[in-house]
């Protein structure tokens, strides 16, 4: 049985918008998983040394790994942090333009059962990895920048959403 395409259309993201199917990436969509570790009223930031920009530790699934076995090494070769429990959090779908050319990416970010206060550092050269306040967010320079929006909707609910691609 075939289902219609409008069927999948129709179904709403996260902030109320609906999918637009006419909008495509010229090559594939990358895969990255992040990490979203709270403790108390902090959160664990990264940043590539030298840039403005914040997002939430992890990078991109290489082929052949499942998502949550590419978040325990990245959290282990960027952090020295071993991710205990984790739990789905949401997908965020972003498109841009890189090298001039349109890309799409796709972040699957878990929440990270962890005590990481005082136990955790940079263990690469280029990255830095850092304690900022909740309440510091709207301050800060976030890729993506739906991240205020999924960051407060899971601590309120802890119910998994996707948000969709931004620019509509």
């Amino acid at each position: 049985m075939t289902l219609p395409e409008s069927l999948f259309a129709t179904a709403p993201i996260a902030d109320g918008t609906r999918p637009d199917p006419s909008r495509r990436a010229a090559g594939p969509v990358r895969i990255n998983v992040r990490a979203l570790l709270v403790e108390g009223d902090r959160i664990l930031l990264a940043n590539v040394r030298g840039q403005s920009t914040f997002h939430l530790p992890g990078g991109r699934v290489p082929p052949g790994d499942s998502v949550q076995t590419a978040l325990r090494r990245l959290l282990d070769e960027q952090a020295g942090i071993d991710a205990d429990q984790v739990t789905f959090v949401g997908c965020v779908e972003t498109t841009g333009v890189e090298h001039g050319e349109p890309v799409a990416e796709l972040d699957v970010v878990f929440a990270v059962d962890r005590s990481w206060a005082g136990e955790f550092g940079s263990r690469l050269d280029d990255l830095d990895i850092v304690s900022a306040s909740l309440a510091s967010l709207s301050d800060l320079q976030l890729r993506p920048d739906v991240l205020r929006q999924l960051i407060p909707d899971w601590l309120l609910h802890a119910r998994p959403a996707w948000y969709g691609a931004s620019g509509r």
